[in-house]
């Protein structure tokens, strides 16, 4: 009786071990946010923002045949059927669901009990949850439409928030825009194009006032939602479009100037004055309000001739920034420039 008591024993640890090996799980991944696969659990949905999906299954040799099929937040199926599979010749199989949409993603590993994919059916549910985005990050600061003195507008690049496997990018903007119930722009707006590579889009803001964008990215036909709407305040730089004195004899003078952004009317220029083209202490002459035309005029007396400097400030308002120019004249009995 010795001699046989290892044997039973032996063979009932290969009992306890035997239906371990034929319930073990598969092993099924999807494309994680960094590019690697990224192991599944049933039951325990996995977030992740990545669309570009590859779905691969490594099945145990405990079943005759299996299939795999992917299907979409709404039900709708966005991998075929795969073929009938003998996990005695191959043990993995893989798909690539398209995006359909923010949501609970389900893959249906289909187990069958015979050859050919026939017999009874067990079927195993993985989950993957994608909440796909982007946005724009807007600057920290107020930005110039343009250079002082200058006519190009600036181009500034902004930040897009990149979303793994997003394969294109809409991104819109409007002065003054107002955003819909859908999260778009109502109305006409501007379109700025997002480099994949370094994750920044162009933007031109020609005219100074507030300015929304809004943001969706996707792949193929779908769209994800469009991003909260990020704010650019945009103002123009101060600086003189013409000047001239209209009644240039001493020691009484006129001056009339025009502010080339319009947005300065209503808001005040104060002027200095001050002797030699450098040094000279400068002295304030008044203000003069800016009219709808960007106008102001100003008189004042100035004794004697030579050279001067003439400042112009301004405070800024929420149009035009605060800035000054300087000028240089001459006075010889009339006023000259430089």
């Amino acid at each position: 009786m010795n001699k046989r008591q290892p044997i039973i024993l032996l063979g009932l640890a290969a009992a306890l071990v035997a239906p371990a090996s034929a319930s073990a799980a598969p092993t099924v991944t999807v494309t994680g946010d960094g590019g690697q696969p990224a192991p599944l659990t049933a039951g325990v949905p996995l977030g992740l923002r990545q669309i570009d999906q590859t779905v691969t299954a490594a099945v145990p040799n405990e079943t005759a045949s299996y299939r795999l099929q992917v299907f979409a937040p709404d039900g709708v199926a966005v991998t075929t059927l795969t073929s009938c599979r003998d996990p005695e010749f191959s043990t993995s199989t893989r798909d690539y669901p398209t995006y359909r949409g923010n949501g609970a993603y389900t893959i249906l590993l289909r187990y069958y009990s015979a050859d050919n994919c026939a017999g009874t059916v067990r079927d195993l549910r993985y989950q993957y949850v994608v909440n796909a985005g982007t946005g724009v990050t807007p600057p920290p600061t107020k930005v110039l439409t343009r250079a002082p003195n200058s006519l190009v507008t600036n181009t500034y690049q902004l930040g897009v928030n990149l979303n793994p496997g997003a394969f294109s990018y809409e991104i819109r903007y409007a002065r003054g825009g107002v955003v819909g119930p859908d999260g778009a722009i109502s109305g006409p707006s501007s379109e700025a194009f997002a480099s994949t590579t370094t994750g920044l889009a162009d933007f031109r803001f020609d005219q100074p006032g507030r300015y929304v964008v809004v943001a969706r990215t996707g792949r193929g036909a779908f769209l994800t939602p469009w991003s909260a709407p990020a704010v650019v305040n945009a103002i123009a730089p101060f600086d003189l479009e013409r000047v001239a004195f209209p009644d240039s004899r001493g020691p009484s003078y006129k001056i009339r100037g025009t502010v080339r952004e319009r947005g300065a009317r209503g808001s005040r220029v104060t002027l200095y004055i001050a002797k030699k083209w450098k040094g000279g202490k400068f002295r304030r002459i008044g203000r003069a309000k800016v009219n709808s035309k960007g106008r102001f005029t100003k008189r004042f007396r100035q004794s004697g001739y030579g050279k001067h400097r003439l400042r112009y400030t301004f405070k800024g308002n929420s149009l035009v920034a605060a800035g000054r120019v300087t000028q240089r004249v001459t006075i010889r009995k009339r006023f000259f420039f430089g």
